[in-house]
């Protein structure tokens, strides 16, 4: 497919916004971390350990889904991938309990594990190799600027509400809605 037909195509929304959502909780996430953890409650070396486990979970993830997306088609892992973002926002707007770190470390590994399967994967799948080039450049570009929108995003919202909960449920309420899109659009994808 051209870039034009990907772009009236749903299928190419819903992997850019899904991929997009991710750039921008991810980099808020991590541009705000210190802080984030601190009004949970918890202390800047647990911000800073975080990573570490949570590198752990998304590269496990990773090796695992490349594994199955050589004999399966993506939409499931997308899912999964959309699940895991759910489970994860809801673990960070939870943060001052122990479960709602563990959620955060799952969630958002799980999530980000798969976010380098899909990146690499769906529009090849979807529109073919011809312009693939111009598609997964439109991708790209709407990532890059979800992520230069999340850090900001969740300083207007600790500046209006004086605590960060506000963007991360609105985080969590968006990939709730990108989850229901995802399961009712229709993938036609070759096998692999």
């Amino acid at each position: 497919m051209t870039l034009e037909q990907a772009r009236r195509s749903p299928v190419f929304w819903i992997y850019a916004a899904a991929l997009s959502m991710h750039a921008l909780f991810g980099t808020a996430v991590t541009f705000h971390i210190v802080d984030i953890f601190d009004q949970a409650g918890r202390s800047r070396e647990e911000a800073f350990f975080y990573f570490v486990p949570q590198a752990v979970v998304s590269t496990s993830v990773n090796l695992v889904a490349s594994t199955l997306a050589d004999r399966m088609p993506l939409k499931p892992l997308l899912l999964i991938m959309l699940c895991g973002f759910v489970t994860g926002a809801f673990g960070l707007a939870n943060l001052e309990a122990d479960w709602g770190y563990a959620l955060l470390i799952a969630g958002f590994g799980c999530g980000g594990g798969l976010w380098g399967v899909l990146s690499n994967l769906a529009f090849v799948r979807n529109f073919g190799r011809v312009h693939l080039g111009a598609i997964s450049g439109l991708s790209t570009s709407l990532t890059v600027f979800a992520s230069a929108v999340g850090p900001v995003l969740f300083s207007v919202g600790v500046d209006l509400l004086g605590s960060y909960v506000g963007a991360v449920w609105l985080c969590l309420g968006l990939n709730v809605v990108l989850l229901a899109a995802a399961v009712v659009v229709r993938q036609r994808e070759p096998a692999p």
